[in-house]
């Protein structure tokens, strides 16, 4: 496609090769990190390009320069993703000064500098740090200092003039704009829908009811009568179609370590406007975990997760489900998907959609099966407390990024949190961030979960400025929990403090604010030492815990989500 006029570009290029010299294939994504506006050529940017890897292993793609538009100051973030499961996240600016750039020639070589990757251009102002305010010998004319003598905030100084530094500095810290005030009634905002519910049927068929026009989802192709959906996703960006029939017709998410189609992204939602009376949803039913919850005007219409209604014998296929509001009238819907790609809604023509807006900022969760679900709840990662706490806290735009066996030294079967935050945290920019782990690596070296949970901490903070971080210590489900829990929860929240983090024991219900001190005491989560299978009539465990005597039931992460809010709001500005 073609560049508008009055658009300053940059041609970004490179190979790729295996060490013997085969090429590699795979795609480059750029993402830009908001709306931008392009005044001068009466044009908005937004979304990512993609490049592919020919057959030489190499890509060539014309890109929006960095150094224009507004906001001003924007970078790209990159995704690099190889055949063989190599990724690689990083900034890039694309100053128009440089017609060419070879990513070959400036992207990190170290995996462990995953950083801002600058295109050379005229040097300008430096930024220096330290702790305490500057002295007339640091920096030059023009610098910036970040004092960084506090573990709550930084300050700011700067610019250095002939004269010298301020006498005082900016504060820099999480901007905090969410506030208890602020926050809903946690009752109604988690409330059901009370109107009279839709008629819900589904059928395996790719055929809709005579004369409806679908609303295909970007980037499925258009045919025909087919128009281009408004659909805000919530949950997961970079959206995909898979390749051959009928995966090439339907979209998935690649926003979730590893970033390809089948890498099991499977928790995201969408939201969309519409004045019909009756819509058909099109989608492929992989099987029983193919599951879906619909929300009208910010209600869900059940509490739990529902089967898709598709059946074992048309499994891999395309199905259509047909829901019946019983009336035409202007509907916010918002659909949780849960493994159930998504092929487009079918309206009848005399029905109109429209794009939506989500609210409440954007929260994430960085954590292991307790956010991304188990055999034990229903909805895997959809039917965890991490929706239940975004809803409460009246955010729609609710990032599950959890998986299983991880942890701050646990790679599972994918990677640690810091390594997944490079790709599924930081690049996404969240507003409000959980981090849950700790259970996975109990048996490990203590020392090594201080060390890399200090340096996630810190990573975090640096990258996400503005993102207000809570942590939640390590996983107990018993009334007695094991040394190796308690020891975890006690590093834990030694780095948190060290890094001026609020933070919350799940042993002990104690709540300790930013500066490490400890504000309040809730008591124990979870109590007893019993099951939902085997109950003892000693504790809560016996509701709250499942049969595996590990994972949360629907009933515990319900009652998690209670106390997770509990926390938040307790240490959140009033």
């Amino acid at each position: 496609m073609t560049i508008p006029a009055g658009i300053r570009t940059v041609r970004v290029k490179g190979r790729f090769r295996r060490p013997d010299g085969v090429p590699y294939k795979g795609t480059l994504t750029f993402q830009v990190p908001a709306i931008i506006e392009m005044d001068q050529a009466y044009t908005m940017v937004a979304g990512t390009a993609t490049a592919e890897l020919d057959e030489n292993g190499e890509f060539s793609i014309l890109l929006t320069a960095t150094d224009q538009g507004d906001p001003s100051g924007w970078v790209y973030t990159v995704v690099l993703l190889l055949d063989d499961g190599t990724t690689r996240p990083f900034s890039l600016a694309l100053p128009s000064d440089v017609a060419e750039v070879d990513l070959t020639k400036i992207m990190p070589s170290d995996p462990a500098q995953l950083n801002y990757v600058p295109v050379k251009g005229e040097k300008g102002a430096g930024m220096l740090s330290g702790a305490g305010s500057p002295t007339a010998a640091d920096g030059a004319t023009g610098d910036f200092w970040i004092d960084t003598a506090s573990n709550v905030s930084w300050s700011l100084y700067g610019p250095k003039t002939a004269s010298g530094w301020p006498t005082s500095g900016l504060p820099l810290g999480g901007g905090a704009t969410w506030r208890v005030r602020d926050l809903p009634d946690p009752q109604i905002a988690d409330a059901v829908y009370t109107g009279t519910p839709p008629t819900i049927s589904t059928a395996p068929t790719s055929a809709p009811s005579t004369g409806w026009i679908k609303y295909a989802p970007d980037p499925v192709a258009l045919s025909g009568t087919d128009r281009r959906g408004p659909y805000t996703w919530a949950g997961a960006t970079n959206f995909a179609i898979g390749v051959g029939t009928p995966d090439s017709t339907y979209v998935r998410p690649l926003s979730r370590y590893p970033n390809t189609y089948a890498s099991g992204q499977t928790n995201w939602s969408l939201e969309v406007g519409t004045d019909a009376q009756a819509i058909q949803l099109r989608f492929k039913h992989i099987s029983a975990t193919t599951m879906f919850r619909l929300s009208i005007d910010g209600r869900k219409i059940t509490d739990l997760m529902q089967p898709s209604g598709g059946t074992v014998p048309n499994e891999g296929s395309t199905h259509l489900m047909t829901i019946d509001f019983g009336s035409a009238a202007p509907r916010r819907l918002r659909f949780d998907f849960s493994n159930m790609p998504f092929g487009g809604i079918y309206l009848p023509a005399t029905a109109n959609m429209w794009g939506t807006h989500l609210r409440g900022g954007r929260f994430m969760a960085l954590t292991d099966s307790l956010g991304d679900g188990s055999a034990l709840n229903v909805g895997a990662g959809c039917g965890t407390w991490v929706d239940r706490v975004g809803r409460m806290l009246g955010c729609t735009d609710i990032w599950r990024e959890g998986r299983g066996s991880t942890g701050y030294i646990a790679p599972g079967g994918h990677a640690t949190f810091g390594v997944r935050a490079e790709v599924d945290v930081i690049p996404h920019v969240p507003d409000r961030l959980v981090l849950w782990g700790g259970y996975n690596d109990a048996s490990g070296d203590q020392a090594q979960i201080a060390t890399a949970a200090a340096a996630l901490f810190t990573r975090l903070k640096t990258t996400l400025p503005r993102c207000q971080i809570f942590v939640i210590g390590c996983w107990s489900p018993t009334g007695t929990p094991a040394a190796s829990h308690t020891a975890t929860t006690a590093t834990l929240r030694t780095a948190a403090a060290a890094a001026g983090l609020p933070f919350v024991s799940p042993q002990t219900g104690g709540i300790y604010n930013a500066a490490g001190a400890l504000v309040a005491t809730h008591g124990p989560w979870i109590t007893g030492t019993g099951n939902a299978s085997v109950p003892k009539g000693d504790g809560n465990a016996d509701f709250y815990v499942g049969s595996d005597t590990v994972h949360p039931t629907d009933a515990g992460h319900a009652y998690l989500a209670r106390r997770i809010y509990a926390f938040m709001a307790t240490v959140m500005p009033a």
